[in-house]
């Protein structure tokens, strides 16, 4: 893969780093499993690690998934700019993109992606406090049940939604031994530049 990443072909190289994303939505072991999403609270950036659940290459959207009382979703309502951070040592790759975010809640979308969610991943959706919440000690839930209340999973679907984004801009960085590499790419001006490291 790095083989494309040393060519001087932007749309090549474009292609394969959408092709990375779409594979990294399947294994924590891929490269861009997780990302960081900052969103804005005040004028400041708020960054959290999220774990990449969707992705779209077509229409150049990520998605992940959250709790719908987590304090980024009255963060995307007052402002739905986002940004992505990826970073991968082995490749020596970095991904910065800005998108726009919408969140999914209690619709198809949020549907399919609860749909697609494993019943450990559900079960994070059962707290009986909000996200970012102070308690007097942590609220421990056991991931490795196999058997669930209907009651609980139901709370897990009223907390549960998806927030999707649409990628506007992606400033890519390569780091090599043969050259560092960088590269804008605009979806907005469909326009794709070289731009120094």
């Amino acid at each position: 893969m790095s083989s494309v990443f040393l060519q001087f072909d932007l749309p090549a190289i474009e292609a394969h780093v959408w092709q990375l994303l779409l594979e990294s939505k399947k294994s924590y072991r891929s490269p861009f499993h997780a990302g960081v999403v900052a969103t804005v609270q005040e004028q400041l950036p708020q960054l959290r690690t999220v774990i990449l659940r969707k992705v779209d290459v077509a229409a150049r959207k990520l998605s992940f998934h959250t709790d719908i009382r987590s304090p980024k979703i009255e963060q995307l309502k007052m402002q739905p700019a986002v940004s992505w951070l990826f970073y991968e040592t082995d490749l020596r790759m970095q991904l910065r993109m800005e998108a726009t975010a919408t969140v999914h809640y209690n619709n198809q979308q949020a549907n399919d992606g609860w749909e697609q969610s494993r019943l450990a991943s559900r079960l994070t959706y059962t707290t009986s406090s909000a996200s970012g919440a102070v308690l007097p000690s942590p609220e421990l839930i056991d991931l490795n049940r196999k058997e669930v209340e209907p009651e609980l999973i139901e709370i897990a679907w009223k907390n549960f939604c998806v927030v999707e984004t649409t990628v506007h801009k992606m400033d890519w960085v390569f780091l090599s031994k043969d050259g560092n590499r960088r590269a804008l790419f605009d979806y907005n001006n469909n326009n794709y530049q070289w731009i120094q490291v």
